[in-house]
């Protein structure tokens, strides 16, 4: 079975983002890490069950949302519907641009994906901008795999 295909017949994204983000956020006095839409938080990351419409051909959609926020508000970061892509340069993992619910925006690039695990997972430019400065573009972050 291929990755799509768990992915179609009840496979999930389970994905840690970056675990020494969760654990900051967490660490807070207001830090909280909420989970919404269908997706759950694990001990070892977000679990984002499969979504029923592709955003491209080929590519492998998941559904629901986690919310961080710390600093009275000041970090509010939500990410959306993940999606891992095929591209012409190789594989990205979209999720839905949070400053425009209907456009998606390429969070990170994967330097590989074997179907069921990426590997080199690491932010884009836009996606380091969601965390206004700690990161930059290129900073490593963690692995998604798709799970039965």
């Amino acid at each position: 079975m291929t990755a799509h295909d768990r992915a179609l017949h009840g496979g999930s994204l389970l994905w840690g983002i970056k675990a020494s983000l969760l654990d900051y956020v967490r660490g807070m006095g207001d830090g909280t890490v909420e989970a919404s839409g269908g997706a759950s938080v694990t001990d070892v990351g977000i679990r984002f069950p499969s979504g029923s419409d592709s955003p491209e051909p080929g590519s492998l959609a998941f559904r629901g949302a986690v919310t961080l926020t710390a600093h009275g508000g000041m970090l509010h970061v939500t990410i959306a519907d993940p999606a891992i892509v095929e591209t012409s340069t190789g594989w990205a993992l979209e999720i839905v641009d949070p400053h425009d619910a209907s456009r998606r925006m390429a969070f990170a690039t994967i330097a590989g994906f074997d179907g069921r695990r990426a590997t080199g997972t690491a932010l884009t430019h836009d996606g380091a901008d969601l965390f206004f400065g700690p990161y930059q573009r290129g900073t490593a972050i963690d692995d998604p795999s798709i799970i039965d």
